[in-house]
């Protein structure tokens, strides 16, 4: 039997329903619920995504074979306009859902793809960009964290800074040169690294403010 997807105004209907009885609505005024220590609210988003998930409300418009619904831009619109006012796990917008799981997606072996995506679908993994480099900041041409290939794996050593949330990721994209002989906008591989795993360290940055979600993180020899 051809699947046949849910029209927008009944995914619309339903998820105003489930959202009113299932979903904690925020303070009048907007506010945001998930105050309190970092570490509270990255478990708070982490929790609140799987009640999405387990309410058929997680992965709106990624593919059913990795656990999402197959659904159109249309229904996540929908869905946005009927969660305004709910506590949502706001946190795992950026990078995980805008950038990191679609780039697995598009990017990512058939393996990585079964492993990771329903994994951050259901909240158990949130993913992080490990990009720009002490010495060239944003400038991904210049990156010099390298990864030699040896046997079946390669050995990651550098260090990559200004990483939002690193301390409360699992997983991350993590752009390494791989080739010193090809111009330097080339010769670079991105890897999927498990974040908290030996010669892995990782720096929180105090800032003025006080806030210290950017990080950097140092690289000693690390398998891939």
């Amino acid at each position: 039997m051809t699947y046949q997807p849910e029209d927008v105004q009944s995914f619309r209907l339903r998820a105003r329903a489930w959202l009113a009885a299932n979903m904690p609505r925020l303070a009048p005024g907007g506010g945001d619920a998930q105050g309190g220590a970092a570490e509270v609210q990255w478990q708070r988003a982490r929790e609140l995504q799987r009640r999405l998930y387990d309410g058929g409300f997680a992965g709106i418009c990624f593919p059913r074979e990795y656990d999402g619904l197959g659904l159109t831009p249309e229904h996540q619109r929908a869905f946005n306009e009927e969660c305004t006012g709910y506590e949502m796990p706001l946190l795992l917008n950026i990078p995980t859902f805008s950038i990191c799981a679609p780039t697995v997606l598009d990017m990512g072996t058939e393996e990585q793809k079964h492993r990771h995506l329903p994994a951050v679908i259901r909240g158990d993994e949130i993913m992080v960009q490990f990009l720009s480099e002490p010495r060239g900041g944003s400038d991904l041409a210049g990156v010099i964290t390298r990864a030699t290939r040896d046997g079946d794996v390669f050995i990651l050593a550098g260090s990559k800074i200004w990483s939002s949330g690193a301390y409360a990721a699992d997983w991350a994209l993590c752009l390494a040169r791989t080739d010193w002989d090809a111009p330097k906008h080339r010769g670079l591989t991105m890897f999927l690294v498990k974040v908290h795993q030996l010669g892995v360290q990782i720096t929180r940055i105090r800032q003025v403010d006080g806030d210290d979600e950017f990080c950097q993180e140092f690289f000693d020899d690390v398998p891939v």
